[in-house]
This record gives C-alpha cells, sequence and structure tokens, in this order.
C-alpha cells in the first residue's frame, strides 16, 4: 500500500532528525540553532494578525533564510547555523525550512540534556519576509536603552512584557523561556553587549577547554560555566558572582520583578519544574504565526 502523504512527510521528518542529532554532537552546535528558531520565531506580533495575508504576523515561518532578514544585526553570526543546516536540506529536500530550522532548536534542548518538546511539524515555508521595518524585529535587548516606547527604554522588566506580550505570552512563559540561556554565549562580534568576542574567550568559552566541548566557535561569554548542558543553571545567576559569565538586566530582573520571581525562584530549586513548563513554553514559541499544512501535519511521536 502506498504511504499517504503525511506518512512520508513522516519519514523524510525522522532522516532530517538523526542528521540534526548528528551534527549537534559532531560539533556542539546546539545552542546557535536555538538562537535561529528563536529569531525565525521572534518576528511574531498578534497585534499583526488579520491585518493582511498569512505571514503578515510573521514567526516560524522560515523566513530568518530571507536576504531581508538574515543581514539584520539582530541576526549577527546566524548565517552560519543555516550552513549546519543546509547540508540536511538538500538530503531531504520535502522538509520545509520553517519546520527544520524548528526541529534544530527542539533538538538542540534534548541533546544538551533538557526536556523533550512535544513538537508538532508540517509548517509551511513563507515565500518572502513580512514587513520587518523596525529593529531590532521583535526580539528582546540586551542593554538599555531597550525598545518598546519610553516606558521600556530603562525598564528590563517593562521591555520584556512588550516583546513577549506580542507573543502571546505571560509572565510565567517569560521566566520559562528566558531559562535557555542556561545554554549559549553572548559575543561582542554580534550583539556588542559583552567585552568578549572570537579572539578573546573567557576561561569557559576559549577553545578546546571542557566546556567547550566539540564548538568550532572561539570566544563570547556565557551565562553559566556549563554552557553546553541545558539545566536549570541559569536561575543562579551566576554572571552576578563570577566575572567570567554574565547576566543583562533582562536576568537580574527576574529575581526581582514581583510577577516574575515566584517562577524564577521555583525554577532556581526544581529543574523538573522547569524543564515541564519550559517544553510547553517552546513548543508555543515554535508555533507562532506558522501555517501547518493538514495533509502532512505530525506530531514528533508519530515517527
Amino acid at each position: 500500500m502506498a504511504q499517504t502523504k503525511k506518512e512520508t512527510y513522516a519519514s523524510t521528518l525522522a532522516k532530517a532528525r538523526e542528521m540534526v542529532r548528528k551534527k549537534i554532537d559532531d560539533i556542539s552546535c546546539g545552542p546557535i540553532l536555538i538562537r535561529l528558531a528563536w529569531h525565525d520565531s521572534g518576528t511574531y506580533d498578534k497585534n499583526n494578525e488579520g491585518k493582511g495575508q498569512w505571514p503578515i504576523a510573521g514567526g516560524a515561518i522560515g523566513s530568518i533564510r530571507d536576504n531581508k532578514e538574515i543581514p539584520a544585526g539582530p541576526n549577527a553570526g546566524l548565517a552560519k547555523a543555516l550552513t549546519y543546516l543546509q547540508p540536511i536540506k538538500d538530503a531531504c529536500p520535502a522538509i520545509s525550512w520553517a519546520d527544520l530550522i524548528q526541529m534544530g532548536s527542539a533538538e538542540a534542548v534534548e541533546r544538551m540534556g533538557g526536556p523533550k518538546i512535544p513538537m508538532t511539524y508540517g509548517r509551511c515555508d513563507a515565500d518572502k519576509s513580512p514587513d520587518l521595518s523596525v529593529a531590532p524585529f521583535g526580539l528582546p535587548d540586551a542593554l538599555p536603552p531597550f525598545g518598546g516606547g519610553p516606558s521600556c527604554a530603562q525598564s528590563p522588566a517593562a521591555h520584556l512584557r512588550y516583546v513577549f506580550y506580542k507573543y502571546g505570552m505571560n509572565d510565567q512563559e517569560i521566566v520559562a523561556l528566558s531559562g535557555a540561556h542556561t545554554v549559549g554565549r553572548a559575543f561582542k562580534d554580534r550583539s556588542g553587549a559583552v567585552p568578549y568576542g572570537y579572539t578573546n574567550p573567557t576561561a569557559y568559552t576559549a577553545l578546546g577547554c571542557p566546556f567547550a566541548m566539540k564548538s568550532l566557535t572561539n570566544g563570547g561569554q556565557s551565562w553559566t560555566k556549563e554552557w553546553l548542558k541545558f539545566d536549570n543553571s541559569y536561575f543562579k545567576l551566576q554572571g552576578v558572582t563570577d566575572k567570567e559569565c554574565i547576566a543583562f538586566p533582562t536576568d537580574k530582573i527576574l529575581e526581582t520583578d514581583p510577577g516574575f520571581k515566584p517562577t524564577f525562584d521555583k525554577y532556581a530549586r526544581d529543574e523538573a519544574a522547569f524543564f515541564s513548563e519550559y517544553a510547553l513554553a517552546h513548543k508555543k514559541l515554535s508555533e507562532l504565526g506558522s501555517k501547518f499544512d493538514p495533509e502532512i501535519c505530525c506530531d514528533a511521536s508519530d515517527f
């Protein structure tokens, strides 16, 4: 009996997933795959829904690969992540870029020790980027003055809510998603928000040191010492006491703002709670603005 379109697509997804896992294991590239997916999703603004044809609201639509988006300042360094995924796309041409990008992120979380994300696949690719006239395309800033208007300029809490409320997220989800910074690094060469770039690593980010594992990229500054291990160490705010780590105002505010603090404290003491709630928030982020093809739509558990 011939396979249905859904079964055929599920087979393609299974092949792509194995290739993604191998890439993550081979070169420890999990953090940049997470960042790529976030920046694809992060263009979403629920306030633009209904103002025109899809994908006017942006989101997880694969448009980050567009020449209008990928060179933008907030996306500095992410072209490299696309080169990591290109051979997988070439080997599995039926998979949409929107699905492959989000798969890379979900698999990265799990391969680095984090929770399994209950992903759904079958996203359609946008032909072009939506209108992204206002940088940084809806993503959070690292340092003030923050975007979002005068009330946000010096308020990291107001800025985070301005950004994430456009995604339809609540305060608990803001804290959960912020916990993804337990992995990865900030770079002077990319955001300019830290003094450490490709040529001057911290003690934790130099090529060849145990914390860098198989990474091909030197330098930057991490939020945590073990920045290739997905756990709840972000909520220890290591950057407050360890000069080798970073804690931005948007990180530190989670520990003190009345709306964020209860969730922050819960995740700091209970990794299982963080994992459970992070997985749901990650799934929600991965579907912002997505259009799913009903003929091929399937869950990760289907393959």
